[in-house]
């Protein structure tokens, strides 16, 4: 039985440009888990990171736009509440200047003032003086004072003053409705609107309304507690207007000259802080400007809307709160987006997991690829199937092709297809001419034997037989040739080189002696070995190619063989090797010379050896 090449390539040489393009895409090099893992877990850290970021910019604009719209709601609100407390000062004020000019109110009625002022203070409990200036510098006041005899009007009219003439002149100079500089009087700080009164062109008074800074800190007080803030208005940059704790500050300290607090004064370290700084921020439209001021307890928020016309200072009306009820909304985003990016890192990493798990079933195959291309069959375990469709079919693709190679390893020489996959060398099986050591063994006497037994017990024979055989030559590093019936040819010195082919001949000829014999077969065999120049190659037909030796060496080996069993020996294996072979031999061999012999088919004789068994043991070459 002969072993033939099945590969359909003339030469049966892998194209060197094909090998040399491998050669070149090997140089850079990356698993296929570290690309699994690198693209899909990019991918999703690129896609999930970008609507991360998106929609963390998105959230953080909408956050800042909802607080600035709840900042500029609050001051506005604010606003809207001091305003509700000037305005019916304003109104009183320029309904008694209507009145006065269309003729329906006199000025000069007094009874008249103070029921009517009596009746807007019901509705209107903070209003405190309504007041009248006469042109010739006379004055009218109705008083509401609320102490611990309860409300009551005090009704004073006083003679025309100097400071009163002084006050006319500057009230003509104004055509419509002014607030005057807050002024201290009668131990109080007074906020006032003034009005002049005309009739046909003729002046007719003054009409004056005001309420005390008192009442306006108790209102914004309330205010304070509506919004959950402190609440405060300052007159100029300095003064204080309105405040909470102007409700129990004294007021010995104040004068005509000074009827307002100052800052210091009021002892509020969170709006002293913040006229010593710049604003961090201010509103879209520029309607507020906002602070953050490190006071003694802690970070405050405060928002300020700046107010004229309300004397010849700005009105700064704000309120303060702890920085931590606005930062509760970007506590809630960063909440937010560090459970955003703790889904992001989940998801890379199951993107990680889902590639080594994609990648394992590759890996393996390659793997086991690498095995079989170092014809390791016997190592190489089939792939398990996949619930990836692609990977199924390439794990059931792999296993019929491991089950279709380990059928052609048994008629492949391993050998050769090793060293070819080694080396890669295209030349390695071209047809060439080189010394050899080639091997004859041949079971004696087989053909009677053999009709004795049956089939099947012939072939469980032969198979251990040639399994005996096989194991030793390529254990020397030999070719198997080919099988012819029950003999087996072998060779040696191709297609690596080996400067030691006729003692690796030798070796393995004398393990097959010794493995037969433990294996305690009963046939004898004959082994012939013989060296000489010999052509080895691929010999053959396009599609159907051997890898073999052809020369007169393997003839004069063939005949050598036919001797030992013509030659008288008691041993149940006989080796003859040939003179050729014995000279390039260690002396450590033990030969017999057997004589010189005439073979067929050459003209001059053949000197052989008879190799016997030596007490030294000789193991195979490296």
């Amino acid at each position: 039985m002969v072993n033939e090449d099945k590969h359909t390539q003339h030469t049966g040489v892998i194209d060197k440009s094909a090998r040399a393009q491998s050669n070149r895409q090997t140089k850079l090099k990356i698993r296929i888990s570290t690309l699994l893992a690198l693209t899909i877990g990019g991918l999703v850290a690129i896609s999930a990171g970008a609507v991360l970021l998106v929609s963390t910019y998105a959230n953080v604009q909408n956050t800042t736009e909802l607080l600035n719209t709840s900042a500029a709601m609050i001051v506005e609100s604010i606003e809207d509440d001091i305003f509700s407390l000037t305005t019916p000062i304003e109104e009183l004020a320029q309904s008694l200047q209507q009145d006065a000019s269309t003729g329906e109110v006199d000025l000069h009625d007094t009874d008249f003032l103070k029921a009517y002022f009596k009746g807007v203070v019901a509705s209107v409990p903070y209003l405190t003086d309504l007041a009248v200036v006469y042109p010739d510098g006379s004055l009218f006041m109705s008083t509401h004072i609320t102490d611990v005899e309860g409300p009551r009007f005090i009704t004073s009219y006083e003679p025309p003053a100097a400071g009163t003439l002084r006050y006319l002149k500057d009230v003509k100079g104004y055509d419509g409705l002014f607030w005057n500089e807050p002024f201290f009087d009668q131990g109080r700080t007074h906020i006032s609107a003034t009005v002049p009164a005309y009739k046909d062109g003729i002046f007719l008074g003054a009409v004056l309304v005001s309420s005390t800074v008192h009442h306006f800190s108790g209102l914004v007080d309330e205010l304070s507690g509506k919004y959950g803030a402190t609440g405060f208005v300052l007159y100029g940059d300095n003064r204080v207007l309105a405040h909470p704790k102007l409700l129990n500050l004294s007021a010995n300290t104040l004068s005509s000259n000074a009827p307002l607090h100052s800052v210091a004064a009021l002892d509020d370290a969170v709006i002293s802080q913040m006229l010593t700084q710049p604003p961090e921020f201010q509103g879209n439209d520029g309607t507020f400007v906002g602070y953050v001021v490190e006071a003694l307890d802690g970070e405050h928020l405060v928002l300020t809307s700046i107010v004229s016309g309300f004397g010849s200072e700005p009105w700064v009306i704000g309120q303060y709160s702890p920085l931590s009820d606005w930062s509760n909304q970007w506590s809630r985003l960063s909440d937010a987006a560090l459970v955003s990016l703790g889904l992001l890192i989940a998801s890379v990493i199951a993107a990680l997991v889902l590639a080594r798990r994609l990648a394992a079933p590759i890996h393996r195959s390659t793997e086991e690829a690498i095995k079989i291309s170092e014809l390791n069959l016997n190592q190489i375990d089939h792939l398990p199937p996949s619930r990836v469709s692609e990977l199924n079919l390439q794990a059931v693709a792999f296993n019929k092709m491991l089950d279709g190679l380990r059928w052609f390893e048994t008629y492949l020489p391993r050998t050769l297809v090793r060293q070819m996959l080694k080396t890669g060398d295209p030349n390695l099986v071209l047809p060439r001419e080189v010394e050899l050591t080639v091997m004859f063994a041949d079971i004696v006497e087989f053909t009677p034997a053999s009709e004795a037994m049956t089939p099947q017990a012939t072939a469980a024979m032969l198979n251990r037989h040639f399994e005996i055989l096989n194991r030793c030559i390529e254990a020397e590093g030999g070719t198997l040739d080919k099988y012819i019936g029950d003999a087996a040819m072998a060779f040696w010195g191709a297609p690596q080189d080996q400067m030691d082919h006729a003692e690796r001949a030798c070796r393995a000829a004398m393990a097959i002696k010794r493995s037969l014999a433990e294996a305690g077969v009963e046939y004898g065999v004959k082994i012939a070995v013989h060296t000489g120049p010999l052509i080895v190659g691929n010999i053959g037909a396009v599609d159907r190619m051997n890898y073999t030796v052809i020369g007169d060496t393997v003839n004069t080996c063939a005949r050598i063989e036919t001797l030992v069993g013509e030659l008288p020996s008691d041993e149940q294996t006989r080796i003859l090797i040939s003179d050729a072979t014995a000279r390039l031999i260690s002396p450590a061999f033990p030969l017999i010379d057997c004589g010189e012999f005439t073979v067929k088919g050459r003209s001059r004789k053949v000197n052989v050896y008879r190799l016997c068994d030596a007490d030294k043991t000789l193991g195979p070459s490296a």
